[in-house]
């Protein structure tokens, strides 16, 4: 059984911070470019992180014969379900009560497929990389699985990064021409290959640590955040993306930066890891909400027009003060723990 990493604890928090960001373009208000920076670039590492961190602490599980399986996915089910009724309420207050049979089946197919509000894809793609991981364990395929994470990894890339040189390939074509692709890529191309990266890193951990020190750790991670800047960079200026989601160094970037945090667990903060851990699980739940939340007053109630900037710093600010009121009753329903 793996202890808590005080370090993952807190960076977790910082990636929920940049799913926020993803989801309310920051400073695009002031200035176009930095808006990009600070929503297409920055915070592309948040959802992978989540997938990996998931990986890295359930399948050495699996892999040790613990019956953790059933109590994994009847946690998941269990958060999913229930803030997924809580989004399914705002929902039907805001426009389905003018279609109801519509507005359930919209809902039941969401929560089974595509996730039952914008945010939450990451649930249907994790319930899929834990039963699919689980299966080929079981089935004695667990040799193939890090290799075929890789490969559907890099035909995502090819689907979204390097778009134009995918749709040249013929098979791959129809795939990323299919009108469901966007679901396809971020089960099967992101979130089972970003699941397997937790693996990955918990296989490689121990020799990397023994031939490497620190401060290499820290080179080679600079190193990696160049070549994935690099690569972005490419590939806007070549023209070649339908989207910059994924790309071949983002990968790398998620592998140093687990091995990076591994190594350095900041121990003596563990108070303020506990803390985070709360703040990143309810500020990833809660954030759409805020948002609606705020946009809702200042368009109704104080008539301002609120720019996307303040929504920003308003969202996390009610995100950090209510989940810290939660942390401090101890909300174990609302605030469950993915480990």
């Amino acid at each position: 059984m793996k202890t808590r990493n005080y370090s993952i604890d807190i960076f977790r928090y910082v990636c929920a911070v940049m799913v926020v960001a993803i989801h309310t373009r920051p400073f695009s208000d002031l200035n176009e470019e930095i808006g990009f920076i600070f929503t297409q670039i920055v915070p592309r590492i948040a959802v992978p992180f989540f997938f990996c961190v998931a990986g890295y602490y359930y399948i050495p599980k699996l892999e040790k014969g613990y019956k953790s399986f059933s109590v994994y996915i009847k946690r998941l089910i269990i958060t999913y379900s229930t803030w997924s009724c809580f989004y399914y309420i705002i929902d039907f207050l805001q426009y389905g009560y003018l279609d109801v049979k519509g507005f359930i089946s919209r809902s039941l197919y969401k929560f089974a497929i595509s996730g039952s509000y914008y945010h939450f894809w990451f649930f249907p793609a994790l319930i899929f990389a834990v039963c699919f991981t689980t299966f080929l364990f079981k089935i004695g395929y667990k040799k193939v699985i890090i290799p075929l994470s890789i490969v559907l990894y890099c035909i995502g890339c090819l689907g979204c990064s390097y778009y134009k040189l995918g749709i040249c390939i013929p098979g791959l074509r129809t795939v990323f021409t299919f009108s469901g692709f966007n679901v396809i890529r971020r089960v099967l191309c992101m979130g089972f290959p970003f699941f397997l990266c937790g693996y990955l890193v918990y296989k490689i951990k121990e020799k990397v640590f023994a031939y490497t020190t620190n401060i290499k750790l820290f080179v080679i991670w600079i190193i990696s955040v160049g070549v994935w800047l690099t690569e972005i960079c490419l590939v806007l200026v070549l023209k070649l993306e339908s989207n910059i989601v994924i790309t071949i160094g983002l990968y790398l970037l998620c592998v140093m930066t687990m091995l990076i945090l591994l190594r350095n667990q900041l121990s003596k903060y563990k108070a303020f890891s506990n803390i985070s851990r709360i703040l990143a699980n309810f500020t990833y739940y809660s954030h759409p909400f805020w948002i609606i939340f705020i946009t809702f007053l200042c368009n109704n109630i104080f008539h301002v027009n609120i720019t996307e900037t303040p929504i920003f710093f308003l969202a996390i600010g009610l995100s950090c003060i209510v989940g810290i009121l939660l942390y401090r009753w101890d909300n174990r329903v609302m605030n469950h723990i993915i480990k």
